[in-house]
């Protein structure tokens, strides 16, 4: 899993970040992906839990929402994430999508 885009919705009194996580590797999320939003101290914001199933491998995009109070400021806002399984979390490390090489090019 990987954040690939982050955008910011904002109206109705809420503001909120709007990341989309997509999973192109070859295996599903083993368990729960826990994804929270913490302050520059570390400190929880809000967070929340994304079903295994949900984010199966290439299978496009999830997309959780994270609905902030209108004054939340966003200067160092992190996005975090631990995978769940059997009552145990283990932090994930995120990834970058890798630009393919051309084999052709010299």
């Amino acid at each position: 899993m990987r954040p690939s885009w982050i955008w910011t919705l904002r109206g109705a009194g809420l503001s909120r970040p709007d990341p989309w996580l997509v999973n192109d590797g070859v295996a599903g999320v083993p368990g729960v992906l826990r994804v929270s939003v913490l302050d520059t101290n570390g400190n929880l914001v809000i967070g929340g839990c994304l079903d295994g199933r949900i984010s199966l491998a290439g299978k496009g995009f999830v997309r959780p929402q994270f609905p902030l109070p209108k004054e939340t400021a966003w200067k160092g806002l992190r996005l975090k994430a631990e995978i769940e399984v059997k009552g145990q979390r283990h932090p994930v490390r995120w990834s970058v999508q890798a630009r393919r090489l051309n084999a052709t090019a010299r």
